[in-house]
């Protein structure tokens, strides 16, 4: 089960890609926005390179360059998996979609899916409580 964690933050005033990237790492609950080294953003931001071209990248070759220790950037990719942002294919790890709005507007998909199911579950229990108090009347 995927938690989402979604922080009102101001939109970046610039369409600079970095700055739109740590927004949405901070919107997402992955970045506080105060984190000196951006890992997480430049994780983030490599990713939706690769997905531009249909690539993966492995954990390696998101450590390399990067003072990061191989289980803080797992540790990064299993936080994006779990928000549904990226998928993990053998020892490939893919942007859930070729755009980084894509994948958003999949997760948006997701998210009303499942709230339909709960909406759904949620009359039926109201349903069920009106017959019980009926039938206690």
């Amino acid at each position: 089960m995927a938690k989402i964690i979604i922080k009102t933050v101001a939109r970046p005033m610039s369409n600079n890609p970095e700055d739109i990237i740590r927004y949405i790492c901070i919107e997402f609950g992955f970045s506080s926005g105060l984190d000196e080294d951006k890992s997480v953003e430049k994780i983030l931001e490599e990713l939706a390179e690769a997905a531009r071209d249909s690539r993966g990248l492995t954990s390696s070759e998101l450590q390399k360059d990067k003072e990061l220790a191989r289980s803080t950037v797992i540790y990064h990719l299993n936080r994006f998996i779990d928000s549904g942002l990226v998928v993990k294919q053998g020892r490939q790890y893919y942007l859930r979609a070729m755009e980084l709005s894509k994948a958003i507007e999949e997760i948006e998909y997701d998210l009303e899916k499942e709230l339909k199911k709960m909406i759904d579950t949620a009359r039926e229990f109201d349903k069920e409580m009106s017959t019980r108090l009926k039938a206690q009347r």
